[in-house]
């Protein structure tokens, strides 16, 4: 197993100290989270009819304007992909291309005849690699002539009481 180092030596003293500080922050800090939490829960709630209310019409006018453009598409913009209007950058964006499979076809069909077609063979992947959740999973033996174990890392933890704090 390999183990952490220390980076430079420390007294007792300084340790406690250190150890005092870290716990007395963490509970602050988490008390301080807590209250600046509390208050912007309660702005949410305050605002959140507004905006359920905003996000709803917006979602409506969006339907409306996408409809009126995809009716009206060559008039409005030309033959352009978008056009300025009333303040506002409408248009149609093309997507990233994407391999669609076609009706009545399945990817393990479209594969067979792919490994057919010699001109098709370097679109396939064909890829070998170590399954390391089963080599962790089943610790073999020996596989350290092969150029590899199954080992863990030793890491530090500091994880402070939780204490309740004076307001």
């Amino acid at each position: 197993m390999a183990k952490t180092t220390a980076k430079k030596a420390v007294t007792q003293e300084a340790f406690e100290t250190a150890l005092q500080g870290y716990v007395r922050n963490d509970n602050e800090y988490a008390a301080l989270a807590a209250k600046r939490d509390k208050r912007v829960a309660a702005i949410d709630a305050e605002y959140a009819e507004d905006f359920a209310r905003m996000k709803a019409e917006m979602d409506a006018d969006f339907e409306t304007v996408h409809d009126y453009c995809a009716t009206n598409r060559e008039e409005l913009f030309e033959g352009a992909q978008s056009t300025l209007h009333c303040n506002a950058q409408i248009g149609f964006r093309q997507g990233k291309d994407k391999v669609v499979i076609l009706e009545g076809f399945k990817e393990k069909e479209i594969i067979a005849m792919m490994e057919k077609r010699k001109a098709m063979q370097p679109y396939l992947r064909t890829t070998v690699a170590m399954d390391k959740v089963a080599i962790i999973r089943d610790k073999p033996k020996g596989t350290a002539a092969l150029g590899f174990v199954v080992d863990k890392e030793e890491s530090f933890f500091l994880e402070p009481v939780k204490m309740e704090l004076p307001e």
